[in-house]
Protein backbone atom coordinates (compact mmCIF):
# COMPACT_ATOMS: atom_id res chain seq x y z
CA UNK A 1 0.00 0.00 0.00
CA UNK A 2 3.03 2.57 1.02
CA UNK A 3 4.53 1.55 -2.54
CA UNK A 4 1.01 2.09 -4.48
CA UNK A 5 0.90 5.62 -2.54
CA UNK A 6 4.57 6.60 -3.17
CA UNK A 7 3.85 5.79 -7.06
CA UNK A 8 0.90 7.35 -7.30
CA UNK A 9 2.44 10.54 -5.40
CA UNK A 10 5.12 10.23 -8.29
CA UNK A 11 3.44 9.93 -11.34
CA UNK A 12 0.79 12.89 -9.94
CA UNK A 13 4.06 15.41 -9.10
CA UNK A 14 5.13 14.63 -12.81
CA UNK A 15 2.10 15.15 -14.17
CA UNK A 16 2.04 18.41 -12.72
CA UNK A 17 5.35 19.20 -13.33
CA UNK A 18 4.82 18.37 -17.47
CA UNK A 19 1.31 20.22 -17.42
CA UNK A 20 3.29 23.53 -16.00
CA UNK A 21 5.69 23.08 -18.57
CA UNK A 22 3.25 22.86 -21.39
CA UNK A 23 1.30 25.69 -20.48
CA UNK A 24 5.02 27.63 -20.34
CA UNK A 25 5.32 27.05 -23.68
CA UNK A 26 1.85 28.14 -24.53
CA UNK A 27 2.67 31.46 -22.96
CA UNK A 28 5.35 32.13 -24.83
CA UNK A 29 5.58 35.02 -26.48
CA UNK A 30 2.03 35.75 -24.97
CA UNK A 31 1.19 39.01 -23.28
CA UNK A 32 -2.36 40.44 -21.39
CA UNK A 33 -3.41 43.48 -21.06
CA UNK A 34 -5.58 44.35 -18.29
CA UNK A 35 -8.69 46.90 -18.65
CA UNK A 36 -7.80 50.08 -16.87
CA UNK A 37 -6.76 53.72 -17.97
CA UNK A 38 -3.62 54.81 -16.00
CA UNK A 39 -2.52 58.62 -15.37
CA UNK A 40 0.58 59.16 -18.20
CA UNK A 41 3.03 60.25 -15.25
CA UNK A 42 5.82 57.51 -15.11
CA UNK A 43 4.17 56.80 -11.47
CA UNK A 44 3.52 53.29 -11.00
CA UNK A 45 -0.12 54.11 -10.45
CA UNK A 46 -2.69 51.55 -8.18
CA UNK A 47 -4.34 50.65 -11.23
CA UNK A 48 -0.66 49.15 -13.15
CA UNK A 49 -0.52 47.04 -9.76
CA UNK A 50 -2.28 43.63 -10.31
CA UNK A 51 -1.06 43.47 -14.19
CA UNK A 52 1.67 41.01 -15.54
CA UNK A 53 4.99 42.00 -16.05
CA UNK A 54 6.78 40.70 -19.13
CA UNK A 55 10.84 40.59 -19.02
CA UNK A 56 12.60 42.64 -21.48
CA UNK A 57 16.16 40.50 -21.12
CA UNK A 58 16.98 38.39 -24.34
CA UNK A 59 19.95 39.94 -26.33
CA UNK A 60 20.33 40.00 -29.89
CA UNK A 61 23.56 37.98 -29.83
CA UNK A 62 25.04 39.51 -33.15
CA UNK A 63 24.52 42.74 -31.86
CA UNK A 64 25.92 42.49 -28.40
CA UNK A 65 29.05 44.51 -27.69
CA UNK A 66 28.94 43.91 -23.84
CA UNK A 67 28.78 41.55 -21.08
CA UNK A 68 25.00 39.89 -21.17
CA UNK A 69 25.51 40.99 -17.21
CA UNK A 70 25.79 44.85 -18.13
CA UNK A 71 23.28 45.27 -20.86
CA UNK A 72 20.01 46.65 -20.13
CA UNK A 73 16.68 45.07 -19.16
CA UNK A 74 13.20 45.99 -18.08
CA UNK A 75 9.65 44.83 -17.27
CA UNK A 76 6.68 45.40 -18.87
CA UNK A 77 3.01 46.22 -18.09
CA UNK A 78 0.06 46.69 -20.28
CA UNK A 79 -3.53 48.07 -19.41
CA UNK A 80 -6.05 49.14 -22.67
CA UNK A 81 -9.09 51.42 -22.73
CA UNK A 82 -11.96 51.92 -25.42
CA UNK A 83 -8.94 54.17 -27.35
CA UNK A 84 -5.04 52.77 -25.90
CA UNK A 85 -3.06 50.71 -25.82
CA UNK A 86 -0.65 51.75 -22.46
CA UNK A 87 2.74 50.23 -21.32
CA UNK A 88 4.75 50.71 -18.16
CA UNK A 89 8.67 49.89 -18.52
CA UNK A 90 10.50 49.58 -15.72
CA UNK A 91 14.40 49.60 -17.05
CA UNK A 92 17.43 48.64 -15.50
CA UNK A 93 20.30 50.53 -16.84
CA UNK A 94 23.23 51.51 -15.11
CA UNK A 95 24.55 53.93 -17.46
CA UNK A 96 22.25 56.42 -18.83
CA UNK A 97 22.81 58.20 -22.76
CA UNK A 98 21.34 59.97 -25.23
CA UNK A 99 24.87 60.98 -26.60
CA UNK A 100 24.04 59.15 -30.28
CA UNK A 101 22.82 61.60 -33.03
CA UNK A 102 21.00 58.30 -34.01
CA UNK A 103 17.52 58.13 -32.08
CA UNK A 104 17.74 54.13 -31.85
CA UNK A 105 20.88 54.27 -30.48
CA UNK A 106 20.59 56.16 -27.11
CA UNK A 107 19.11 54.62 -24.11
CA UNK A 108 15.16 53.99 -25.06
CA UNK A 109 12.41 51.74 -25.33
CA UNK A 110 11.07 50.52 -28.19
CA UNK A 111 7.24 48.80 -28.46
CA UNK A 112 6.06 47.61 -32.12
CA UNK A 113 2.45 47.42 -32.64
CA UNK A 114 0.88 45.66 -35.40
CA UNK A 115 -2.90 46.37 -34.43
CA UNK A 116 -4.73 44.18 -36.59
CA UNK A 117 -2.27 41.37 -36.27
CA UNK A 118 -2.14 40.83 -39.85
CA UNK A 119 1.53 39.56 -39.09
CA UNK A 120 2.72 41.09 -42.41
CA UNK A 121 7.13 40.62 -43.74
CA UNK A 122 6.26 44.43 -44.43
CA UNK A 123 4.66 47.05 -42.38
CA UNK A 124 0.89 48.19 -43.51
CA UNK A 125 -0.91 51.00 -42.11
CA UNK A 126 -1.80 49.19 -38.64
CA UNK A 127 1.76 48.91 -38.05
CA UNK A 128 4.17 50.89 -36.30
CA UNK A 129 7.47 51.15 -34.32
CA UNK A 130 7.13 53.78 -30.59
CA UNK A 131 10.09 54.96 -29.33
CA UNK A 132 10.76 56.73 -25.91
CA UNK A 133 14.16 57.48 -24.71
CA UNK A 134 14.80 57.51 -20.86
CA UNK A 135 14.78 61.71 -21.46
CA UNK A 136 11.06 61.14 -22.51
CA UNK A 137 11.94 62.01 -26.36
CA UNK A 138 9.63 60.64 -28.51
CA UNK A 139 10.44 58.98 -32.28
CA UNK A 140 9.34 55.92 -34.43
CA UNK A 141 8.63 54.66 -37.66
CA UNK A 142 6.55 52.70 -39.56
CA UNK A 143 3.77 52.80 -42.16
CA UNK A 144 1.46 53.06 -39.21
CA UNK A 145 3.32 55.79 -37.21
CA UNK A 146 2.20 58.98 -36.61
CA UNK A 147 3.78 60.93 -33.49
CA UNK A 148 -0.04 62.32 -32.31
CA UNK A 149 -0.64 59.23 -31.40
CA UNK A 150 2.00 58.71 -29.19
CA UNK A 151 2.01 60.31 -25.41
CA UNK A 152 4.97 59.10 -23.57
CA UNK A 153 6.51 60.25 -19.53
CA UNK A 154 9.60 59.24 -18.31
CA UNK A 155 11.82 59.70 -14.79
CA UNK A 156 15.05 58.29 -13.67
CA UNK A 157 15.80 56.45 -10.65
CA UNK A 158 18.96 55.04 -8.80
CA UNK A 159 18.36 51.73 -11.08
CA UNK A 160 17.92 53.21 -14.71
CA UNK A 161 14.50 54.78 -15.69
CA UNK A 162 10.44 54.45 -15.79
CA UNK A 163 8.89 55.06 -19.54
CA UNK A 164 4.88 55.19 -19.80
CA UNK A 165 3.41 55.48 -22.71
CA UNK A 166 -0.36 55.52 -24.50
CA UNK A 167 -0.59 54.77 -27.70
CA UNK A 168 -4.03 55.71 -29.72
CA UNK A 169 -5.08 53.02 -31.33
CA UNK A 170 -6.80 53.42 -34.79
CA UNK A 171 -7.33 50.18 -36.37
CA UNK A 172 -7.77 47.84 -33.76
CA UNK A 173 -11.75 47.36 -32.12
CA UNK A 174 -10.53 48.10 -28.54
CA UNK A 175 -12.99 45.37 -26.84
CA UNK A 176 -12.33 42.23 -24.46
CA UNK A 177 -10.85 39.88 -26.61
CA UNK A 178 -9.30 41.34 -29.50
CA UNK A 179 -5.74 40.34 -30.10
CA UNK A 180 -3.29 42.06 -31.41
CA UNK A 181 0.71 41.45 -32.88
CA UNK A 182 3.80 43.43 -29.93
CA UNK A 183 6.91 43.10 -29.21
CA UNK A 184 9.03 44.88 -26.96
CA UNK A 185 12.61 45.90 -27.08
CA UNK A 186 15.62 48.08 -24.89
CA UNK A 187 18.60 49.39 -26.70
CA UNK A 188 21.27 50.43 -24.71
CA UNK A 189 24.18 52.91 -25.16
CA UNK A 190 26.43 51.87 -22.33
CA UNK A 191 28.74 54.98 -22.82
CA UNK A 192 30.21 54.32 -26.53
CA UNK A 193 27.64 57.24 -27.92
CA UNK A 194 26.12 54.10 -30.23
CA UNK A 195 24.43 51.15 -28.84
CA UNK A 196 26.08 48.31 -27.69
CA UNK A 197 23.13 45.69 -26.45
CA UNK A 198 19.30 45.66 -28.24
CA UNK A 199 17.19 43.37 -25.75
CA UNK A 200 14.60 41.94 -26.52
CA UNK A 201 10.59 39.80 -24.96
CA UNK A 202 10.08 36.97 -28.19
CA UNK A 203 11.82 37.13 -31.17
CA UNK A 204 15.61 37.38 -30.93
CA UNK A 205 16.61 39.25 -34.16
CA UNK A 206 17.29 42.35 -34.78
CA UNK A 207 13.94 42.57 -37.93
CA UNK A 208 11.12 44.32 -36.00
CA UNK A 209 11.45 47.69 -37.21
CA UNK A 210 10.17 46.01 -40.96
CA UNK A 211 8.73 42.73 -40.12
CA UNK A 212 5.84 42.14 -38.11
CA UNK A 213 5.53 38.47 -38.87
CA UNK A 214 7.58 37.13 -35.73
CA UNK A 215 5.54 39.68 -32.94
CA UNK A 216 4.10 37.75 -30.07
CA UNK A 217 1.01 38.50 -28.88
CA UNK A 218 -1.52 40.71 -26.64
CA UNK A 219 -5.14 40.21 -25.47
CA UNK A 220 -7.03 42.59 -24.52
CA UNK A 221 -8.36 41.06 -21.06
Amino acid sequence: MIRFLYAYLVISVAAVAWAQNQNAKLLKGVAVAKKGTPAVDAKIDEVWKSCPKYMVNQPIADLLEIDPKDMATATVRLLWDDRHLYALWVVKDSALSADSSDDWAQDSVELFLDQQQDQSTTYDTDDAQYRVNYEGKISGQGTGYDEVDIKAATTKNKKGYIVEMAIRTQAADMKVGTVMGIEFQVNDDHGSAQRDAITKWFHTKDDSWQDTSTFGTVHLK
